[in-house]
């Protein structure tokens, strides 16, 4: 029986989007410490339930890592992801060096960031 992560009471859930099939999915991120966060596990979820669970209401800055249980994309399976310069999605990312934002359509180079800002809500 796998091991499950035990999540602190900063804990929330964020909400992403699968580049592959262009469906929503939410990722549960857990503190580590302050402005130190990990993604630990992902589910599939309807954008409008997510909205009434609230899933947008925290925000957050810091830098993210992934717990080494996370899943991923629970449609596509990447582990690896990129955020919409224009939009803030989260998208689960494939290796290329162009993306396309398959939320809002914008287009651009892939860059790393030092730190992201992240929206969520209670899980």
């Amino acid at each position: 029986m796998a091991e499950i992560t035990q999540l602190n009471n900063d804990a929330f859930v964020t909400m992403a989007m699968c580049e592959e099939c262009k469906k929503p999915f939410g990722i549960t991120v857990d503190k580590v410490s302050n402005g130190q966060y990990k993604f630990v596990w992902s589910f599939k979820i309807d954008a409008d339930k997510a909205h009434r669970e609230g899933y947008d209401a925290t925000h957050v800055r810091g830098d993210v890592t992934e717990d080494a249980r996370y899943p991923g994309c629970p449609h596509c399976g990447s582990k690896q992801w990129y955020i919409c310069t224009n939009c803030s999605t989260i998208v689960c990312y494939h290796g290329q060096s162009y993306v396309t934002c398959p939320k809002c359509g914008t287009s651009g180079e892939i860059t790393k960031l030092e730190e992201i800002d992240i929206k969520g809500g209670s899980y």
